[in-house]
């Protein structure tokens, strides 16, 4: 992994694998990781979503909103941040999105997950390895979760992009 950077002001991409947070005293802030380095910034992981969902379009409160439409009413429901050409980029929380211990994961960039004696093991698709203190149970769930919105939105995207059935009345 490269050096760990410092900014002030961070948007989520494809390359955003982790949104951590880092409690020192009392201010919490975000370690970042990326697909080839991380990086700290100075706010907390759902200012950092709030702000990208934003930046892309919609809200963290819209996008809440759209995945409980299409999935139903869940726990720590996962949420489509934004989307590229009809790829969905989806973060699943591991807590109350409103907890300050909560960590934001890509759904896209999980390869694997492993129960372990304190919690659960993540493998990243970059090779990384994070244990977390939630059960891989929780985990496997929520990446179900993750599933069916992904499939949702992808079935209403091939919804979109199919011709109409209407037909034109003839002109004379």
């Amino acid at each position: 992994m490269d050096k760990k950077r410092r900014i002030g002001s961070y948007i989520v991409s494809f390359d955003t694998f982790l949104l951590l947070p880092v409690v020192k005293g009392n201010k919490i802030s975000t370690r970042v990781i990326e697909r080839n380095g991380e990086l700290n910034v100075p706010r907390k992981p759902i200012h950092i979503v709030k702000k990208s969902c934003n930046y892309y379009g919609g809200s963290l409160q819209n996008s809440t909103n759209t995945a409980k439409l299409a999935i139903g009413k869940r726990h720590k429901t996962p949420i489509i941040i934004a989307h590229d050409f009809g790829v969905p980029y989806i973060f699943l929380p591991t807590m109350s999105p409103n907890s300050e211990q909560n960590s934001w994961v890509s759904y896209s960039a999980i390869d694997n997950i492993e129960p372990d004696n304190l919690g659960c093991t993540l493998y990243l698709e970059n090779g990384l390895t994070l244990k977390f203190d939630i059960s891989a149970t929780t985990m496997f769930r929520q990446f179900a979760v993750a599933t069916l919105l992904e499939k949702n939105f992808l079935k209403k995207q091939r919804q979109l992009n199919r011709p109409s059935n209407f037909d034109f009345p003839d002109e004379d």
